[in-house]
C-alpha cells in the first residue's frame, strides 16, 4: 500500500468512527441602555476569540437593539465585545456548548459615558502571550519593545526561542527548527533564511506561534515557528523611509510604499546595507590515540574582519474576487556581496609520526558575491460561512552564489611547506519548487477536518576548485576540488481530527509520504547516492481551559527524520589539515515527543505559563569529531562524520510570566531549564555516556512616558550548555533602548545600547575522547544603534509598511 493510499485509509477511518450530523449555532440578544433600559439602536457587535481576542465576526443591532450571529463554535470560548457612541464597552463571556440550535442571551446592558467619536481609544489589546490548542502565541504587534528592531529580535522574545550570533534559530537547544511563514514552509536555503530573518523588520509581524511538538498538520521532522505577517490594509496609501545605524559600524537606509483600495492592496520595500563584524579568537587542543598517547598538541589565535553588502526588495500584493475568494502574491530577492580578511597564528607539534615543530600562520581572504530570491502565490475560497475553507499555495526560492579565497601559509621551521593556494567555488543554482492544498472542514458543530497535501523539489550543486601559486605558474589540486549535486522530491499528505467535548479537545492525525533522495560527487573519486524512505508521523494533542482562563495541554508526537545526500555519501572531502566523510550506512532516527502545559491569564496582572517536555531519540543522527592516520597527511588527522549515535534525551521545563499593570508599563520574565543526556555508540565496542542540564533566562522590561517616549530593557542569562562532546561557557548580555514620537507620528527616532557590559564572550569545551580543544570567541557586540524614520499618508496604513522604525 503506497503513502496516499495510507492516509486515505486513516482519514476514513477516523471519520467513520466519530461521525456526526452538522449544524450551526445562533446567538440572540438584545443591547439595552443600562440607565432607563431603553434599546440600543444600531451598537456594534464583535464575537472574538477570547484567548487572544482575534476577531471572528461581527453585526449590527437593528432599531430595537436585537442582533442574531451564527457560529460553528470552532473556537473552545468566545467573547462578545458590543460598543456605541455614547457608551462604555462592554464584555460578555458567552458559552456556545449548549446542545441548542439557538442560544439566547440575557439582555445586555451599557453604561452611558463621555465617549464621542474623536475620543473613542481602543483598550482590547491581545495578550503578549497566549495558547490556542497547540501553539503557543506571541503577538508582536503588542510588543513595543521589539518594533524598532528586525525578525531576529522578534524571534528571541518567542517562548523557548534563541538566535545566536550568526543568526542560527534553536528551540529549546534543540536545533532542527523549521521556520514557516504565514503557515506555509519557507523552503529557504539556510543562509537565505538567515538573511530573511535579519533583514525583515518586526513591524511587519503580526504574531510568532512555536509549536514545539507539532501535529501532523505541520509533518516535520521538529519543532515549528511559525511567523505570521500583518492582515490586510485599509484603503489609501502611505509612504515612509529612513535609515537605521550603528557603531559597528553599520548603515541601513530603506524606502517603503503602500497603496490599498477596496479589492487591491500592494506594498514596496527596498533597502541597502553596509556593516562590518571583527571576531577574534583563541584556544588550544590535543589529539589523543587510541591507547590514550598524545599524538599532537596545538594552540591558536585568529582575527577575522568581514564586510558585508546587502539589499533587499520585497514586492506583497492581494486581490479581493469578492468576499469569499482571495489571490495574494509575493515575491523578492536580496542580493549580496561579502569581503573578509584574516590570520591565524598556530603552535602546532606532532609528536608521534614525524614528530616536529609545524608552527604556522595562515593568511585568508575571502569574496563571496550572492544572490536570494523567492516568491509564492496563495489562493483561498472560503466555501461557507461556517468555515469551510480551501486554499492552494505554490512557492519557489532558490540561492546561488561565487565564492573566491587566497590563502597563504607559511611555517615557521618547515619553509619547504609553505604554500600560496587559490580556492574558487560556485553555486549556480539551489531551487526549491513547492505545491501544496489544504482543505478545513467544521462538521457536526463540535468536529473539524483537515486534509491537505503538497509535492516539493529541492535541488542544490556546488563547484569547488583549488589551485596553488607557484613560481612558474599554477598546480591544480585534484584531491581538494569536486563537483557536487543533490536533490530530494517529496509527497506527503496529512489529515487531523478535531473533537470538542465542551472546554475539552481531542485532535488526532497522521502525516505521511514519500521521500526520494539522490545527489553525485565528483572529484578525486566518484560516488551516487539514491535512496528512498516512506516516512510517516502520528500526533495527538489535547487541551482543556475554563471559563477563568486556565489553560491546559498535552501533546504527543513520533517523528521521523532521514539522512540527507550528504550524509550518505563516501565521498572523501579534504581541507587543508582534516577531512570529512559521509557513512552510505546511516539509518532514519525516530523521537518521541511528549509536552505539558499551563496557562492563566489575569486580567490586571497579565499570565504565567508553566511547561514540561521530555523527548527521547532513538539511533539519533549525529556527527562525530575523530582522528585517523591519513596517507595523504602523513600523520593523525582529525575528521568528522555522520553516525547513528544511539540513544539520547531531552527533558525540562519552562516558565513564562507576563506583569502588565497599566497600559503603559510591563515586564517579562522566561525562564528554560533542560537536560541532556547521551549514549553515544563512539566506536565498536566503545560506549560513552554524558548529560548535563542547560538554564536560560530572559528579562525584559518596557515603559511609555508622556505618551511619546518609551524606555525598554533587556537582561539575557544562558548557563553553561552540554552538547554532545560538547560545552559551551555562560553567557550573559544587557541591552537598553529609548525611542520618541514628534509631529503627530511623522518623525519617529531610536537609540539602543547592546551588550553594555560588553559580556557576550563564546567560549567552549570539547570533550571528544580524541580530539580535545578549548577555545573563546569575541565578537564586537558592543555597540550602540540609532535610527530615524519619516512617513508621509494615511497613518491607518502603517502597520501594513515594512520599515525600519514602526508604529508605536
Amino acid at each position: 500500500m503506497n503513502g496516499k493510499n495510507r492516509i486515505l485509509l486513516i482519514a476514513t477511518l477516523l471519520l467513520v468512527c466519530f461521525s456526526s450530523h452538522c449544524f450551526a449555532q445562533t446567538i440572540r440578544g438584545t443591547v439595552k441602555n443600562a440607565n432607563d433600559n431603553n434599546p440600543v439602536m444600531f451598537a456594534n457587535v464583535a464575537l472574538l476569540n477570547a484567548v487572544d481576542s482575534t476577531f471572528i465576526k461581527g453585526t449590527t443591532c437593528d432599531d430595537k437593539g436585537r442582533f442574531h450571529l451564527e457560529t460553528t463554535a470552532e473556537q473552545d470560548s468566545l467573547w462578545l465585545r458590543v460598543s456605541a457612541i455614547g457608551f462604555e464597552n462592554q464584555i460578555v463571556a458567552i458559552d456556545v456548548h449548549s446542545s441548542n440550535d439557538v442560544l439566547e442571551l440575557p439582555s445586555i446592558l451599557l453604561n452611558e459615558g463621555a465617549l464621542t467619536l474623536d475620543e473613542v481609544v481602543i483598550t482590547d489589546k491581545k495578550p503578549l502571550y497566549a495558547v490556542d490548542g497547540e501553539k503557543h502565541l506571541y503577538n508582536v504587534s503588542e510588543d513595543p519593545s521589539v518594533q524598532t528592531g528586525t525578525a531576529s529580535d522578534a524571534l528571541q522574545n518567542a517562548p523557548g526561542v534563541e538566535v545566536d550570533a550568526e543568526g542560527n534559530i534553536t528551540l529549546r537547544g534543540t536545533q532542527s527548527v523549521e521556520i514557516w511563514i504565514n503557515d506555509r514552509p519557507s523552503h529557504m536555503s539556510v543562509e537565505g533564511l538567515k538573511q530573511y530573518i535579519k533583514m525583515m523588520p518586526a513591524n511587519t509581524i503580526e504574531r510568532i506561534e512555536v509549536i514545539s511538538n507539532p501535529s501532523a498538520r505541520y509533518g516535520g521532522g521538529g519543532p515549528v515557528v511559525n511567523i505570521v505577517t500583518t492582515a490586510k490594509i485599509k484603503r489609501n496609501e502611505f509612504f515612509s523611509f529612513g535609515t537605521n545605524a550603528d557603531s559597528r559600524p553599520y548603515v541601513c537606509p530603506w524606502v517603503s510604499y503602500v497603496y490599498a483600495n477596496k479589492k487591491f492592496s500592494f506594498n514596496i520595500y527596498v533597502n541597502g546595507d553596509y556593516n562590518e563584524d571583527v571576531s577574534d579568537q583563541s584556544g588550544s587542543g590535543m589529539l589523543m590515540t587510541d591507547i590514550g598517547d598524545t599524538s599532537r598538541t596545538q594552540s591558536f589565535n585568529s582575527h577575522q574582519q568581514t564586510q558585508w553588502f546587502h539589499s533587499y526588495l520585497y514586492l506583497y500584493g492581494h486581490y479581493d474576487f469578492d468576499s469569499v475568494r482571495t489571490l495574494s502574491f509575493w515575491g523578492g530577492v536580496y542580493p549580496a556581496n561579502n569581503r573578509s580578511v584574516g590570520y591565524t597564528e598556530m603552535t602546532r607539534t606532532e609528536l608521534l609520526l614525524s614528530p616536529s615543530d609545524y608552527s604556522y600562520r595562515d593568511d585568508d581572504s575571502a569574496r563571496i558575491p550572492q544572490m536570494g530570491y523567492y516568491g509564492g502565490l496563495d489562493y483561498t475560497h472560503l466555501i461557507d460561512t461556517n468555515g469551510q475553507r480551501l486554499s492552494i499555495s505554490s512557492n519557489f526560492n532558490g540561492f546561488g552564489c561565487l565564492y573566491e579565497s587566497r590563502s597563504s601559509r607559511c611555517y615557521a621551521q618547515l619553509p619547504q611547506y609553505d604554500f600560496v593556494k587559490k580556492a574558487k567555488g560556485h553555486t549556480p543554482l539551489s531551487c526549491n519548487l513547492s505545491l501544496e492544498v489544504d482543505y478545513t472542514l467544521p462538521f457536526a458543530k463540535r468536529w473539524e477536518l483537515e486534509l491537505g497535501g503538497g509535492v516539493s523539489y529541492d535541488n542544490h550543486s556546488y563547484d569547488y576548485s583549488l589551485d596553488s601559486i607557484l613560481s612558474d605558474g599554477m598546480a591544480h589540486d585534484y584531491l581538494r576540488s569536486y563537483n557536487q549535486e543533490d536533490a530530494v522530491f517529496k509527497y506527503l499528505g496529512y489529515a487531523t481530527l478535531l473533537r470538542r467535548f465542551g472546554n475539552f479537545s481531542v485532535k488526532v492525525g497522521i502525516n505521511a509520504g514519500q521521500k526520494f533522495l539522490r545527489g553525485t560527487w565528483d572529484g578525486s573519486m566518484q560516488d551516487d547516492v539514491s535512496r528512498n524512505y516512506f516516512v510517516w508521523i502520528p500526533s495527538v494533542h489535547l487541551s482543556y481551559h475554563t471559563e477563568n482562563m486556565h489553560n491546559f495541554s498535552l501533546s504527543y508526537t513520533r517523528r521521523t527524520s532521514v539522512p540527507t545526500p550528504g550524509q550518505l555519501t563516501s565521498f572523501v572531502e579534504y581541507s587543508t589539515d582534516s577531512y570529512s566523510v559521509g557513512n552510505p550506512n546511516l539509518q532514519p532516527s525516530f523521537t518521541h515527543n511528549l509536552e505539558g502545559s499551563w496557562d492563566k491569564y489575569f486580567e490586571h496582572f497579565g499570565s504565567v505559563g508553566i511547561q514540561g517536555f521530555y523527548q527521547a531519540s532513538i539511533d539519533e543522527m549525529g556527527t562525530l569529531l575523530d582522528i585517523a592516520y591519513s596517507d595523504v597527511f602523513g600523520c593523525n588527522v582529525p575528521f568528522s562524520h555522520p553516525v547513528n549515535i544511539g540513544g539520547s534525551s531531552l527533558g525540562g521545563a519552562s516558565i513564562n510570566l507576563t506583569y502588565r499593570p497599566t497600559a503603559f508599563f510591563n515586564a517579562r520574565f522566561s525562564a528554560t531549564a533542560y537536560r541532556c543526556a547521551y549514549n553515544v555508540q563512539y566506536r565498536p565496542n566503545q560506549m560513552y555516556a554524558d548529560d548535563g542540564w542547560t538554564g536560560q533566562f530572559r528579562l525584559n522590561v518596557w515603559t511609555k512616558l508622556w505618551k511619546k517616549v518609551q524606555l525598554f530593557s533587556t537582561l539575557n542569562y544562558r548557563t553553561q550548555a552540554i552538547g554532545l562532546f560538547s560545552v559551551s561557557s555562560p553567557c550573559f548580555t544587557a541591552d537598553m533602548g529609548v525611542s520618541a514620537d514628534f509631529f503627530d507620528r511623522k518623525l519617529s527616532l531610536y537609540f539602543n545600547v547592546n551588550d553594555i557590559f560588553n559580556t557576550n564572550i563564546n567560549s567552549w569545551k570539547n570533550t571528544s575522547p580524541y580530539n580535545n580543544n578549548v577555545g573563546t570567541l569575541h565578537t564586537n557586540s558592543r555597540y550602540v544603534s540609532f535610527g530615524v524614520t519619516i512617513r508621509f499618508g494615511k497613518m491607518e496604513l502603517e502597520s501594513q509598511a515594512r520599515q525600519g522604525i514602526p508604529e508605536m
